[in-house]
């Protein structure tokens, strides 16, 4: 069997740009619940594990809902980030640690972001590029740019914002309302 190496590349860049654009929400997502006093570590494997399973998922029922998800579906990834800054704005809770009221926002946070990634994923398989390796690839782009936003504050010039506790909540209101308007636009 010859394999076009060429095309096989071009596949790949394909595949990582995709996973890029689709993961660049996960940066800021990162960096707004950075401010939460949770590990980070959990955090990061937390979005990344649920970015993966949605992956999987889409990858394995590209066939079957083919019909009814589309590009529109990644809109309502907004309207979650909307409701989980909102509830970060209005609580009175000030106890930050790992619990489950944290661990729930930072999976909710996850099934948002992902939502653009699972769309991508079931785009790239209904291209008939369903192999294990685009939900890791995805997914792992994911956990990268959570990375990156989590581990950000730790920056002198923005630790010092991380004592005003609207800023983190605010930032997932805009992006959401940036995902959510950008279906009707």
């Amino acid at each position: 069997m010859i394999v076009n190496t060429k095309g096989f590349l071009l596949m790949i860049i394909f595949i990582l740009l995709t996973a890029l654009t689709v993961s660049i929400d996960s940066f800021i997502c990162g960096f707004s619940l950075s401010f939460l006093r949770v590990k980070k570590p959990y955090i990061v494997l937390c979005i990344t594990f649920t970015v993966l399973v949605m992956c999987l998922i889409t990858n394995y029922l590209a066939m079957l809902f083919s019909g009814l998800l589309n590009e529109k579906t990644a809109g309502f990834g907004g309207l979650i980030l909307i409701g989980v800054g909102i509830y970060n704005l209005v609580k009175k809770d000030k106890d930050n640690h790992l619990n489950s009221r944290n661990l729930r926002q930072v999976f909710l946070t996850g099934f948002a972001v992902g939502l653009d990634g699972a769309i991508a994923n079931l785009s790239l398989s209904l291209m008939n590029l369903n192999a294990l390796y685009v939900p890791v690839l995805i997914a792992v782009m994911h956990g990268l740019m959570i990375s990156i936003g989590v581990w950000l504050p730790n920056a002198p010039i923005i630790k010092n914002f991380s004592k005003y506790t609207f800023i983190a909540p605010i930032i997932l209101i805009v992006l959401g309302a940036y995902k959510f308007l950008g279906v009707f636009i």
